[in-house]
């Protein structure tokens, strides 16, 4: 059959299955296989030069594709399977007039890993896993195509822990080097077979239906990453690792005994650290293999690499990790070397070389966190030639446009460290940490699209649009979304419907720091949809009440039970968004419906949680009977504030409670917070931690006490910077993810309530301006604004504190803080200056 779209091609080796058509029921899903690796090459003649030859590319998996043996491009960037997503690269710098070869590496997964979803029903049981799709003005899979399954890679292997993707174990020796390139004789492969079935006509079973994979494909929505190769920053140590074959390879670089390194282990150790034309050479012994430590001296995402000069035979294996034993919480031995963790998940990425003759050069396929790298030799007993040796650092493409800076140096850095560790979290999606997970969960991206923006400006939004479509995609057929997406998510295996909730906000968010109303317009029946399940299973008052599935909220051990103040709270700011959003889409009638109903839930909690004689809003209340549970945490206390319309009274006394430091309690939750002191449920209150700290902040800095919400940030997040780190860990304490993206807060509250900057209307079509100094003596910066950026410097003075602001052609409302007068506003010499005075009591 003649096809509009060029076919997915796969190896014949897999079959078709025969009986699809007749079954009365879905087939069981096939099991072709894990961790599988393909080779492609299709040959391409020209007559002349090209200027430009968009080809568009995406497999079910992850590739690298290649013109004459120069690699071009990886990807696809995550998706669903429903929705999926092809690159485009332009391929013309690589072609020449004349014979040319177009080759793919595919590897395919056979099993969900946090950035690869796999097919449920439809066309796998069919095909089973796999496939290859090229389009493009030279080339594309309407052409034959040769392939063959490599035995290059070792497949059976473990994944790198319970989210990522396989152990990378390659034997050189087994992949031609230029399987790629013109010259090599692919004669004896296979020839690639479209993936179709069915058909025949109008007058064939079941009138002639065709069965084709991925029949949605998408553009990817977002640029190519960046990619740079840095090096380490110095050598720990060198020991003599001793040889335990017998172990399996993803225990044995741990687990070998590390004993002093013979004299001739390693020569010029010191040039690995370089960019010079030296080399290191290493040797081993019978028995005793060479092993040493790096150390990069910051944590970034990044792909291994090296390069060097071998006999054959030679081994490589390298683990990374952003962590060594004792770090953080004691001290760190002289020859410490990096573990696994199976139980928080940070095990080490680890990866094996073996090499051919000569000299060569080797990326690791899938990037990972890197900190550390400890690298073993082995094999090599006359001798193992490095040329270089680090990483291809790689990230989201942002832009650096805002700035911060204050007379506290803490804070400053606080500023930069946020901003660093967002790009560690940017790559084909947002991401929770590039350590253990590499998810993208739906509610961390709330704080590290306002994050990002602060530091990115709208360089990053094309990566929160995406965001927030895949969520929608996710979206089941009762309206609840996955609670990361896409991914190994289980389908509905676990969910947590407060997630859903937070992407609504977000949706919200994005609409005021963008105002990109078409990617609204896309996810508005979703959104929708979601609300939908919240009032399906809603109590008689619209509150939701013992809320199934997994009731997240934080790393805290804040009441969930009964009918929860803070996911009820977080309800009502959900439709209060949804409110924006469809006055946004000029549906007011459903935006009057959606305020109303964050109207009554926010009456009725301020009612049935408010516990006078404390002065605090209680985190539950038994619904049969009214009773108050007396558990209260800044969570509820702050959701509630932020998204409620409590008199101002109660505000006050609910947060004079919430931030006294003599209640304030770390409780434990485990995993990630397996330590903390448990609640005196009288005197006591929750502390949130690094994500809901964000909500903390922003409801302090909404009714005033953005000093509190200061000094807050400084207590959680400055003691990360104080010990060292140059990223914002999962937590307040150093147990989990040292890199993670929800607690990016701090470069946002400093930009939003310091320098005082936000969209007066949606996408900086007009900026609000209303900066505070609190504490501080100065602060200076700048916050990105649609195209341009506005620079805001304060300074304190006599009876208040100067501002002065460059919005360029931005329209400005310039407010004064709560506790200040405007005392002048005039404009000169191309920018504004206010100052603001202080009131007096």
């Amino acid at each position: 059959m003649t096809l509009f779209r060029a076919p997915f091609i796969w190896t014949p080796q897999q079959p078709i299955a025969e009986n699809w058509l007749l079954a009365s029921r879905d087939l069981p899903a096939r099991d072709d296989g894990k961790n599988r690796w393909f080779l492609f090459r299709t040959a391409v003649e020209l007559e002349a030069e090209m200027t430009t030859a968009p080809t568009n590319i995406t497999v079910d998996g992850r590739y690298i594709l290649y013109v004459n043996g120069e690699e071009q491009g990886r990807g696809p960037v995550r998706c669903s399977p429903l929705a999926q997503r092809y690159d485009t690269h332009d391929i013309a710098s690589a072609l020449r007039p004349g014979r040319n070869i177009v080759a793919v590496l595919v590897h395919t997964y056979g099993v969900d890993t946090a950035f690869y979803e796999g097919v449920r029903g439809l066309w796998q049981p069919v095909f089973g896993d796999g496939g290859l799709w090229v389009e493009g003005p030279v080339v594309d899979t309407r052409q034959p195509w040769r392939c063959t399954q490599s035995a290059a890679w070792l497949q059976d292997v473990a994944q790198a822990n319970h989210s990522l993707g396989f152990i990378e174990a390659l034997d050189a020796n087994e992949l031609p080097a230029d399987w790629a390139a013109l010259g090599f004789d692919d004669s004896a492969w296979d020839i690639a077979r479209p993936l179709l079935a069915g058909g025949g006509g109008p007058e064939s079973l079941y009138q002639g239906m065709t069965v084709r994979p991925f029949p949605i494909l998408l553009p990817r929505g977002i640029p190519a990453l960046r990619e740079f190769a840095t090096r380490a920053r110095s050598v720990r140590w060198i020991k003599g690792q001793r040889s335990r074959p017998d172990l399996p390879l993803h225990k044995r670089l741990y687990e070998e005994p590390l004993v002093p390194a013979p004299l001739d282990a390693a020569r010029n150790i010191g040039e690995l650290l370089g960019d010079g034309e030296a080399s290191t050479a290493i040797r081993t012994t019978d028995g005793i293999d060479t092993a040493f430590t790096l150390d990069f001296g910051r944590i970034f995402s990044g792909h291994p690499f090296f390069e060097i000069e071998a006999k054959g035979g030679e081994v490589i294996e390298i683990a990374c990790a952003e962590r060594l034993p004792g770090e953080w919480s004691s001290e760190v031995a002289e020859d410490a070397r990096i573990e696994p963790r199976p139980y928080i998940g940070t095990d080490a990425h680890l990866c094996r070389y073996v090499a051919r003759p000569g000299r060569q050069r080797f990326r690791r396929f899938e990037w990972c966190a890197v900190r550390y790298m400890h690298v073993v030799v082995r094999n090599a007993p006359a001798g193992l030639t490095i040329r270089q040796l680090g990483a291809i650092e790689t990230h989201y493409p942002v832009e650096e446009r805002g700035r911060f800076s204050c007379s506290d140096p803490i804070l400053t850095k606080l500023w930069a460290a946020g901003a660093y560790t967002l790009k560690q979290c940017m790559h084909d999606a947002w991401e929770d940490c590039p350590s253990r997970e590499q998810r993208q969960w739906l509610g961390d991206v709330t704080v590290e699209n306002l994050a990002a923006h602060a530091a990115f400006g709208n360089s990053a939004s094309a990566l929160t649009a995406k965001y927030l479509i895949q969520a929608a995609e996710s979206q089941r057929p009762d309206g609840l979304t996955q609670m990361f997406a896409p991914g190994d998510h289980g389908h509905n295996a676990r969910l947590i419907p407060d997630w859903t909730l937070q992407w609504i906000l977000c949706a919200a968010d994005y609409w005021q720091l963008t105002g990109d109303l078409v990617t609204l317009e896309q996810i508005w029946p979703s959104i929708r949809k979601a609300l939908g399940w919240f009032e399906r299973i809603a109590g008689p008052h619209g509150l939701v009440v013992d809320m199934p599935y997994w009731h997240f909220m934080d790393w805290a051990g804040l009441g969930r039970d009964h009918q929860a103040l803070a996911l009820n709270a977080q309800l009502a700011g959900a439709y209060r968004a949804a409110a924006t959003i469809s006055g946004a889409l000029e549906d007011q009638r459903v935006a009057r419906i959606y305020q109303g109903r964050a109207r009554a839930i926010s009456t009725r909690l301020d009612a049935e949680h408010w516990d006078q004689r404390r002065g605090a809003w209680v985190d539950m209340v038994d619904p049969l009977s009214g009773t108050q549970i007396k558990r209260t945490s800044q969570h509820g206390i702050a959701a509630l504030a932020l998204w409620g319309e409590a008199v101002p009274e109660r505000i006050a006394r609910a947060f004079d409670w919430a931030t006294d430091p003599a209640r304030e309690t770390v409780t434990p939750a485990p995993p990630v917070v397996p330590h903390g002191t448990p609640l005196d449920e009288e005197h006591g209150v929750v502390v949130a931690n690094t994500f809901y700290s964000h909500f903390v902040n922003e409801a302090l800095a909404r009714h005033g006490r953005g000093g509190t919400a200061l000094d807050n940030i400084r207590r959680r997040f400055a003691p990360m910077i104080e010990a060292g780190s140059s990223t914002l860990w999962e937590a307040s304490t150093p147990w989990a993810s040292l890199c993670h993206g929800f607690s990016a807060s701090p470069t946002h509250f400093l930009s939003r309530h310091v320098l005082g900057v936000a969209p007066a209307e949606p996408g900086f079509a007009r900026a609000r301006v209303m900066p505070n100094l609190f504490d501080l003596d100065s602060a200076d910066g700048v916050v990105p604004a649609g195209a341009e950026g506005i620079s805001v410097a304060l300074c304190r003075q006599p009876e208040g504190f100067g501002a002065v602001i460059r919005a360029g052609s931005i329209p400005l409302d310039v407010r004064p803080p709560r506790g200040f007068r405007l005392q002048s506003l005039n404009d000169r010499d191309g920018a504004t200056h206010a100052l603001f005075a202080r009131l007096t009591k």
